[in-house]
C-alpha cells in the first residue's frame, strides 16, 4: 500500500494539510471543473474521445470549524464511459492569491473500455486531488494539479493511475 512515491506523498500531504491552519478566514463554497490526462499519455492527445482524458466536476463546502476541513462530492467521466463518483473531505489553504487544495474522495467506480483505469480493480477506489489555483478575481480561479487513483491496496491489482489536471473554479 505504501510502496509508491504517490502514496507516500498523499500521506505526508494529508498530515501537513491537517496540521496547518488556514491563514485567511475566507468563507466560501467552490465548484470546480477539471480536465485531466493520464501522465502515461505519451502523445499528450487531449481529445475527450480518448481514454486517457477525463472531465471531473466537484463541489466543496465552506471550511468547517474542525481544522478548516471541507466536505464535498465529485464525479468524473471519460470518453469511453468510465465514471467515478463519491463524497470527499479536504482542505484549502489560501496563500497570497493562490488556493492550494487537497481532497480525498472514496469513490464508486464503473470501468469501461480499454483505458488504463481498467488496471484498477474493484468498484471502490480512492481519488486524491491536489490543485494550486491562482485567483483571477474575487470569485474565479484557474490552476493546475495532480490526481492519483488507487484502491488503497485492498485488492490486486493496484497499479494506480496519475493524471495532470487543469482546473477552473468558481467560489460562491
Amino acid at each position: 500500500m505504501f510502496d509508491s512515491a504517490a502514496a507516500i506523498g498523499v500521506i505526508l500531504g494529508s498530515a501537513w494539510f491537517a496540521a496547518v491552519p488556514e491563514p485567511t478566514t475566507v468563507n466560501k463554497e467552490t465548484v470546480t471543473v477539471s480536465y485531466m490526462t493520464d501522465v502515461h499519455n505519451k502523445e499528450w492527445d487531449l481529445s475527450l474521445s480518448k481514454a486517457k482524458s477525463v472531465v471531473d466536476v466537484a463541489y466543496q463546502s465552506k471550511p468547517t470549524s474542525f481544522y478548516g476541513l471541507r466536505y464535498g462530492v465529485s464525479g468524473m467521466l471519460n470518453g469511453q464511459g468510465t465514471y467515478m463518483f463519491g463524497p470527499g473531505i479536504g482542505k484549502t489553504i489560501d496563500v497570497k492569491g493562490f488556493d492550494m487544495t487537497l481532497f480525498i474522495y472514496p469513490s464508486y467506480s464503473v470501468i469501461k473500455g480499454e483505458d488504463r483505469v481498467r488496471s484498477l480493480s474493484g468498484n471502490f477506489n480512492f481519488r486524491t486531488t491536489f490543485d494550486i489555483m491562482y485567483r483571477l478575481n474575487e470569485k474565479t480561479k484557474l490552476g493546475v494539479g495532480l490526481l492519483h487513483i488507487s484502491n488503497g491496496g485492498y485488492k490486486d491489482p493496484n497499479h494506480g493511475l496519475e493524471a495532470v489536471r487543469l482546473t477552473l473554479g468558481r467560489d460562491f
